[in-house]
C-alpha cells in the first residue's frame, strides 16, 4: 500500500492489515460501473429514464436480469415488460434503481458466512439491501442530511462489504455476533475501518467512504460522523426486525421513537417524521426477501 492510501485512510492503522487480507480483498468481485454511473446521474439537476436506460443497456446481461424480475409477479403487472424503457415506466425509476443495484453487488453481497450471525437464506444479502433501502429513505427525509439518498443507499448496500473478507480469518466455527474487538485481532483491523479502504479502492465518493467508516459511532460521544449516524440509525432499525438475521423477519415489532431520538437529531429528523418514516420502510423491506429469490 503506497503512501497516498495512508493519507487517504487518515490513520497509520492501516499498517496493522495483514497482507493476506489485502490479497483477498483483490480476488472479490469488481464493483460494476453502473453504480458508478448511477450515483453520478443522481447528482445532477436534471435527468430522466431514458438517461438510465442507457446506462443499463451497456450491459446485455443486466438488461435481461432486470427484464426478468420487472416481469416476475413481484411488482404485480397485469401485461409484461419488454424493455427498460416500459420498465421505468410500469414499475418506476426507484424499484429500477433497487433491481439494479440488487444485481450488480450481487457477486459481493450473495454469500453465506460462516461466523456473523446471518441466516444461511441469503441473509447477508437481505441485510445489506435492507440497510440501503432505509438509509435512502431516512437522507430523503433529512434535506440537509450528509448523504444524498442514492448514495445513502450505496452506502447502505456496502457497509458490511468487508465481513466478506474478516470472515475467512475469523478462528474457530462458532457462528453469532462478532464484535469490532475481535474482527481488529482477526486483521488488524475492524469491518468498518476496512470497508473504507476497500470502498476507496474502488473509487467512491468520500461522503460513502466516511459514512461506512463511522457507522457504529455513537450519537452523543462527539466523534460522530452525520453520514455514518445515519447509516447506524438505518442497520438498527433494521435489526430490530431481524432483517437478514433471523429467518422469519417480522416487521410488525413495535418500533418506539425514543431509542433513535439521538440520531434522528443529529441527521435533522423531527420525532413527529417517525411514525410516517416507519411505514415508508416497512412498505420498502416487505419485498426484500422476494427481490433475493428473483434475482438469482
Amino acid at each position: 500500500m503506497n503512501g497516498e492510501g495512508r493519507d487517504n485512510q487518515g490513520t497509520d492503522s492501516w499498517r496493522r492489515v495483514r497482507f493476506d487480507v489485502l490479497e483477498q480483498i483483490d480476488k472479490l468481485p469488481s464493483l460494476n460501473t453502473v453504480i458508478h454511473e448511477f450515483l453520478a446521474l443522481s447528482q445532477q439537476e436534471y435527468f430522466t429514464a431514458a438517461d438510465f436506460e442507457a446506462v443499463i443497456s451497456k450491459d446485455q446481461a443486466l438488461v435481461a436480469r432486470v427484464l426478468k424480475v420487472a416481469n416476475s409477479g413481484l411488482y404485480g403487472r397485469s401485461r409484461s415488460v419488454p424493455s427498460i424503457a416500459e420498465a421505468v415506466v410500469l414499475i418506476g425509476l426507484d424499484n429500477l434503481k433497487r433491481i439494479v443495484y440488487a444485481v450488480s453487488t450481487e457477486g459481493l453481497t450473495k454469500r453465506e458466512l460462516k461466523h456473523y450471525d446471518f441466516h444461511g437464506d441469503g441473509g447477508f444479502w437481505m441485510h445489506s439491501m435492507a440497510v440501503g433501502l432505509t438509509a435512502r429513505l431516512f437522507a430523503e427525509a433529512a434535506p440537509q442530511a450528509a448523504l444524498r439518498g442514492e448514495e445513502a443507499f450505496v452506502a447502505g448496500l456496502l457497509h458490511d462489504v468487508a465481513k466478506l473478507i474478516i470472515d475467512d480469518f475469523l478462528p474457530g466455527d462458532v457462528r453469532g455476533p462478532v464484535d469490532l474487538q475481535a474482527e481488529t485481532a482477526a486483521v488488524g483491523l475492524n469491518h468498518a475501518e476496512l470497508a473504507e479502504y476497500m470502498l476507496k479502492q474502488w473509487n467512491l465518493p468520500p461522503t460513502i467512504t466516511d459514512a461506512v467508516r463511522h457507522h457504529h459511532d455513537q450519537p452523543g460521544t462527539g466523534t460522530g460522523n452525520e453520514g455514518g449516524i445515519l447509516l447506524g440509525l438505518a442497520e438498527d432499525v433494521c435489526d430490530l426486525w431481524g432483517v437478514g438475521r433471523e429467518p422469519a423477519v417480522d416487521l410488525s415489532r413495535e418500533t418506539p421513537v425514543e431509542p433513535f431520538m439521538p440520531a434522528m437529531e443529529l441527521i435533522g429528523l423531527e420525532e413527529a417524521q417517525w411514525d410516517d418514516l416507519v411505514w415508508d420502510i416497512r412498505q420498502q423491506l416487505a419485498g426484500v426477501e422476494d427481490l433475493y429469490h428473483l434475482s438469482k
